[in-house]
C-alpha cells in the first residue's frame, strides 16, 4: 500500500462537507413541528421525536456499513458517492406527499450523509498546527454551520409553504458535491483501520460522549417552542436559538489549551436552568450564552480526549455511544414537552450536572498520539 501526504485543499473540503452534514441534520432540527403543522398538519409534539430518532437509527445502521466499505475503497470515493445522493435526496424532500414519506426520505438522506463522519479523526490530526487546532477548528466548524442552519431553517418555515423552499438545500449539497469533484483529484486524508483501543480505555469515555450526546439532544428540538410559549416571536426565537452556538463558537476559537470537561459540562448546566426558570428574555438570552460557552469549551476537550485515546474499533464504540445519545435524546424531549416545554431543559441541565461529576473518572484514561495522517495507508485497489 502507497503513502501519499494529503492535500490541504481535500483536509478543507471535507470540513465544508463535515459542516453541510451539519446544516443538513439541524436546519430544520427546531422547527419541524411548524414544518410539520404547516405542511402536513401534524400537530402532535412525538412526531417530531420520532422523526428524529427514526433518523438517528438511519445513521447508527449506515455508519457500520460506510466502515467496512471505507476498507476496500478510497474514502474520498464514498464521500463523492454518499453527497451525489445528498443532492436527489434533498431535491426529494420537497416533493413527499405525506410525512410518512418525508420521514423516509429524511432517514435516507441521513444516511447517506453520514459517510464524512469517517474522516473526522484524520482531518482533525491533520491540521498542521496539531491536533489541538485541529479539533478546535472542526468543533468551531460545525457550531458555525449549526448558526447556519438555523437560520436558513427559519427562513424556509416563514414562507407560506415550507416544503417550496427546501430545495435550496439541495441547490447547497450540489455546490458541495461540485467542491468535491475538484478538490479530490488528488490524495485526501484517508480512514485507515486502525488497531484496537483497550477496553478500559474506551469504556469511561464512550459513557461520557453518551450522556454529552444525550444531554445536547434533548434541548434542541422544542426551544424554539419554549421560547414562543414565552412571549417570544419566531425570528426571535431563531435567534435565541443560534445565540448559543455562537457563543460556543467564541469559547472555542479562543481555546488555548485542552479544557478540562467538569467546568464546561456545569457551566453548561447552569446556563440550560438559567433558560429553564426564567421569563424575561434577557435572562433567556443569557442562559443561552452561558449553556453555549459551556458546550463548545465541553465539546473541544472532550473530542480531544478521544482522539487521544482512542483508535480502531475503539472509535467505533464511542461513535455508537454518541449516536446511542442522539436517538434516545428526541424521544426524551418530546416526552417531556408532552408535560412542559420548560421539561426538556431542566432535564438537559440534569445531564449535564451528571456529566459534570462523572468526568473525574476520566482523568485515569491514558492517553496516546494518533498517527499523522501522512502515516495512514491510502485505500484502494
Amino acid at each position: 500500500m502507497t503513502r501519499l501526504p494529503s492535500r490541504p485543499g481535500s483536509r478543507h473540503v471535507l470540513l465544508f462537507a463535515a459542516a453541510m452534514h451539519m446544516v443538513t441534520e439541524t436546519a430544520l432540527a427546531p422547527f419541524y413541528p411548524a414544518l410539520f403543522r404547516a405542511a402536513f398538519g401534524v400537530q402532535d409534539f412525538a412526531a417530531t421525536g420520532w422523526f428524529l430518532a427514526l433518523s438517528r437509527v438511519a445513521a447508527v445502521v449506515a455508519l457500520p456499513l460506510w466502515g467496512l466499505a471505507a476498507r476496500r475503497g478510497r474514502l474520498s470515493r464514498l464521500v463523492l458517492f454518499g453527497q451525489s445522493a445528498a443532492v436527489v435526496l434533498t431535491g426529494a424532500l420537497a416533493l413527499a406527499p405525506s410525512f410518512a414519506v418525508f420521514t423516509a426520505i429524511g432517514m435516507a438522506l441521513v444516511a447517506a450523509k453520514s459517510v464524512v463522519l469517517l474522516a473526522h479523526p484524520r482531518v482533525a490530526g491533520a491540521h498542521p498546527a496539531g491536533l489541538t487546532a485541529g479539533v478546535c477548528q472542526y468543533v468551531a466548524v460545525l457550531h458555525g454551520a449549526t448558526a447556519l442552519a438555523a437560520v436558513l431553517g427559519a427562513g424556509i418555515v416563514s414562507v407560506p409553504d415550507p416544503m417550496r423552499a427546501l430545495p435550496l438545500l439541495a441547490v447547497a449539497e450540489a455546490g458541495l458535491l461540485v467542491a468535491c469533484l475538484v478538490a479530490f483529484r488528488g490524495p485526501v486524508p484517508e480512514a485507515g483501520p486502525g488497531t484496537s483501543s483497550a477496553p478500559s480505555r474506551v469504556a469511561p469515555l464512550a459513557l461520557v460522549v453518551l450522556l454529552f450526546a444525550l444531554a445536547g439532544a434533548v434541548v434542541r428540538p422544542f426551544f424554539t417552542e419554549f421560547a414562543a410559549a414565552g412571549g417570544a416571536s419566531e425570528p426571535m426565537g431563531a435567534l435565541l436559538f443560534v445565540t448559543a452556538h455562537l457563543a460556543a463558537l467564541v469559547a472555542v476559537l479562543r481555546i488555548r489549551a485542552v479544557p478540562r470537561l467538569p467546568g464546561p459540562a456545569a457551566l453548561a448546566a447552569a446556563g440550560l436552568l438559567l433558560q429553564a426558570v426564567s421569563g424575561e428574555p434577557a435572562l433567556l438570552a443569557l442562559g443561552r450564552v452561558v449553556f453555549g460557552a459551556g458546550l463548545g469549551l465541553l465539546q473541544a476537550g472532550l473530542d480531544h480526549r478521544v482522539l487521544r485515546a482512542v483508535s480502531g474499533s475503539g472509535y467505533g464504540v464511542v461513535a455508537a455511544a454518541q449516536h446511542t445519545g442522539l436517538l434516545f435524546g428526541p424521544v426524551v424531549a418530546a416526552a417531556g414537552a408532552r408535560l412542559d416545554l420548560a421539561a426538556p431543559l431542566l432535564a438537559g441541565a440534569g445531564l449535564f450536572a451528571v456529566l459534570a461529576a462523572a468526568a473525574p473518572a476520566l482523568r485515569s484514561t491514558r492517553t496516546r498520539t494518533p498517527p499523522e495522517v501522512s502515516d495512514v495507508p491510502v485505500l484502494s485497489r
